[in-house]
C-alpha cells in the first residue's frame, strides 16, 4: 500500500523554528523550463499512488475522499502558498504562490507577499483577494478546513500581491498549516454553497498549477500542461494516473516498466523491483531499510467508541500496547522496511532523536510482555474467565479495521488479532473497506481501532496529530485530527505552551510533557516507524530525489508530487 503522509488534517508547527520570522526568495519561480525534443515531449509520466479499483470524477481539493486527495494530485492543479521538505525539518519554507512572509505583533500578524503575474488556468488573474477568500471560506466552513488553519480576527489586502492576516493569539507555530493551504479561485468558488462536499467535475478544476485535467475515466486520469503556468513550461508534458485494484497488480505493472513513480510497500523489493532492471529501477537509498522513516504508525484506539467501551480504560490501552509483538510485525509484515517502535512517547525515530525525552527512551519492548498485561489488567479490576479478560460480564472486545488491499497493514492487523487474543483479549479484524470508506470511518469516529500512519514534519506535529483535542470532533462528525477522540486538559495546555513558547527551552518542556501524556494515557499505541515509501524508474525521466539529494520527501503527498515532477526531465 501507499501511505499518504501529507501535511494535512491538523494545525501544524512551522518547520523553520521559533526564531525565524521572515522568509524571502531570490528565485521566485519553480524550476521548470528548458527546451526538450519532440520525442521527449511525447513521454507520459505514469504515477500510481495507492491501489483503488476505480476513480470517481471529483476534483475538490477540500474533500479528503476526492480524486486529488486519494492520488495526491491536488497540487498539480491547485497550489499552496509555500512548500515544505519534511526530510529536512531545518530547511526554510519553499516560496510558491507566496513569495515571502513576515511575522509581527508578537507573532499575531502575518504579512505575505505573493508572486506577481500569476493566472488561473481559465485566464483570470490571481490576486490576494483569492487568498483572503480561501481563508475566509475555511473559517466559515470548518469541515473544509482539513489543514487545521487557525482562525483569523481580520484579513486585509493592501494590494493585489500582499495579504495581512491577524490572529487573536501567536500563530507562528502553525505556519505550516497556513502555508500549505491550497488557494481557490474566488470567481468560481464564491458560488459553491457546500465547499467541503461539492463535487467538482474535471472541466471545472481550475487552479494556478502546472497542469490541468486532460481526460477522465474510471480507470485512468491524465493531466496536460497548463499553457499559462506562471512558473514556465514543465518538462513533463503529460501525467497519467492508472487505477490498479490491488497492491499486487500495481507491483506487477511497476516491475514490468509500466509505472514511473509510486509509493508502495513491496515485498522483497530488491528482487521484485530493483533486480528487474537495475540500471533504471531505484529506491531512495540502496542499503536497507531502503526507505527513510517518516512517521510513527500507531494503532488508533477510539476512546469514545460505543461498540468497544473497554477502550476508554487507560489500563486496557496500556495492556494492548504491552501485548503486541512489534518485532514480529516489522519482520513478517513489513519485511524489515520499518523498525519496531521503541518509545511510548509517540515520536518518530531516528528523525526525532533530538526531541526524544529520556523518560520515554527505549521503554517499549519489541516482543509481547505477558507479565505487564496481567499486572495492568488485574490492578484495574479485570479477571480471566474462559480465557478472556472480563469485568462486569464484558470482555475487552473490539475490531481493528484496515483495508485488506493494504497488504502490509492487513497483515499487521491479523497479527495483532492473534497476539492480543493469545493474551486474553477479544479482538477481530475487518478488511472489507476501500480507502474512502476506511478514511470516512476513522475521521467520523465510527470505528474501534485502526492501524494508521502518522502525519506531520516535526516532532510537535507528530504528537499534535494524536493529542490535540482542538482538532477532534464528536462521533459522527469529521475530525481534522485526534481521530482517537482523546481529550486531556494536560495535552491541551502543552499544545498551547508549545505554540506560545518564548524560546527553545520552553518548546522542549512542552514536547516532554506531550510525550509523557502520550506514554501515560496511550490514546494510540505506537507500533512501527513508518517508511516513506518510494520507488521510481529512471528509464523515461531523470532528476529524482535520493538520499544523496533529498530535495523533497518523495513519499506520496500532494504538494511534494508537484515539486518533484517539476524537477524531472525526460530521458534523452
Amino acid at each position: 500500500m501507499s501511505r499518504n503522509t501529507t501535511i494535512k488534517g491538523i494545525a501544524l508547527v512551522a518547520v523553520v523554528g521559533l526564531g525565524l520570522t521572515a522568509c524571502t526568495s531570490s528565485g521566485s519561480k519553480p524550476t521548470t523550463g528548458g527546451s526538450t525534443s519532440a520525442a521527449a515531449n511525447a513521454k507520459t509520466l505514469v504515477v500510481e499512488d495507492k491501489p483503488v479499483p476505480s476513480f470517481t470524477e471529483d476534483f475538490n481539493p477540500l474533500d479528503g475522499n476526492a480524486f486529488g486527495a486519494n492520488e495526491n494530485a491536488n497540487s498539480l492543479v491547485y497550489e499552496p502558498l509555500f512548500m515544505f521538505n519534511s526530510l529536512k525539518s531545518d530547511q526554510a519554507p519553499i516560496p510558491w504562490l507566496g513569495k515571502g512572509y513576515t511575522w509581527s505583533n508578537g507573532n499575531k500578524t502575518l504579512t505575505m507577499q505573493l508572486q506577481p503575474g500569476v493566472k488561473w488556468s481559465d485566464g483570470q488573474a490571481f490576486s490576494s483577494a483569492d487568498v483572503a477568500f480561501t481563508f475566509d471560506l475555511l473559517q466559515k466552513n470548518p469541515a473544509a478546513n482539513t489543514n487545521g488553519v487557525p482562525a483569523t480576527t481580520s484579513v486585509t489586502t493592501p494590494d493585489d500581491n500582499t495579504i495581512v492576516m491577524n490572529f487573536a493569539t501567536p500563530q507562528a507555530a502553525n505556519f505550516v498549516a497556513i502555508g500549505n493551504q491550497m488557494i481557490l479561485p474566488k470567481h468560481l468558488w464564491s458560488s459553491i454553497s457546500s465547499p467541503a462536499t461539492a463535487v467538482i467535475a474535471a472541466k471545472d478544476a481550475i487552479g494556478t498549477g502546472p497542469y490541468v485535467v486532460d481526460k477522465f475515466s474510471s480507470q485512468n486520469v491524465t493531466f496536460k500542461v497548463n499553457p499559462s503556468y506562471w512558473g514556465g513550461a514543465p518538462k513533463v508534458k503529460e501525467i497519467s494516473f492508472p487505477a490498479y485494484a490491488t497492491n499486487d497488480a500495481a507491483t506487477l505493472a511497476l516491475s514490468s516498466g509500466q509505472i514511473d513513480l509510486t509509493g508502495n510497500d513491496i515485498n522483497n523489493v530488491q528482487t521484485t523491483f530493483v533486480a528487474k532492471d537495475p540500471a533504471h529501477n531505484h529506491l531512495f537509498q540502496s542499503a536497507a531499510p531502503y526507505f527513510p522513516a517518516g512517521n510513527t504508525v500507531s494503532l488508533l484506539l477510539n476512546n469514545k467508541s460505543t461498540t468497544a467501551p473497554a477502550l476508554a480504560d487507560v489500563a486496557v490501552r496500556k495492556a494492548i500496547s504491552a501485548a503486541l509483538d512489534r518485532q514480529s510485525m516489522a519482520t513478517q509484515c513489513e519485511t524489515n522496511y520499518e523498525l519496531p517502535a521503541s518509545s511510548s512517547g509517540g515520536l518518530t525515530l531516528p528523525i526525532d532523536q533530538g526531541s526524544l525525552s529520556s523518560a520515554q527512551t527505549n521503554d517499549l519492548k519489541p516482543g509481547t510482555d505477558a507479565g505487564t498485561v496481567t499486572s495492568l489488567l488485574t490492578a484495574a479490576g479485570w479477571s480471566k474467565s474462559g480465557g478472556k479478560w472480563t469485568k462486569g460480564g464484558q470482555t475487552i472486545k473490539f475490531t481493528i479495521i484496515d483495508p485488506n488491499s493494504f497488504s502490509d497493514y492487513w497483515c499487521d492487523a491479523q497479527a495483532m488479532v492473534k497476539e492480543l487474543n493469545a493474551q486474553g483479549f477479544d479482538v477481530s479484524a475487518n478488511g472489507a473497506f476501500d480507502y474512502n470508506s476506511w478514511n470516512t470511518a476513522i475521521t467520523s469516529g465510527k470505528f474501534d481501532a485502526a492501524l494508521h500512519w502518522g502525519q506531520g514534519v516535526t516532532a510537535f506535529q507528530r504528537l499534535q496529530f494524536i493529542l490535540d483535542p482542538s482538532t477532534t470532533a464528536a462521533v459522527g462528525q469529521t475530525a481534522a485530527g485526534d481521530f482517537d477522540r482523546y481529550t486531556s486538559q494536560q495535552a491541551k495546555d502543552a499544545v498551547a505552551a508549545y505554540q506560545n513558547a518564548a524560546g527553545p527551552s520552553d518548546q522542549t518542556a512542552a514536547l516532554n510533557t506531550l510525550q509523557k501524556v502520550f506514554s501515560d494515557d496511550v490514546p494510540a499505541v505506537p507500533v512501527l516507524y513508518g517508511a516513506s515509501w518510494y520507488e521510481y524508474s529512471s528509464a523515461n525521466f531523470t532528476g529524482w530525489p535520493t538520499s544523496d539529494n533529498p530535495y523533497i520527501n518523495p513519499s506520496p503527498n500532494s504538494q511534494a508530487y508537484e515539486y518533484l515532477i517539476l524537477h524531472l526531465t525526460p530521458a534523452s
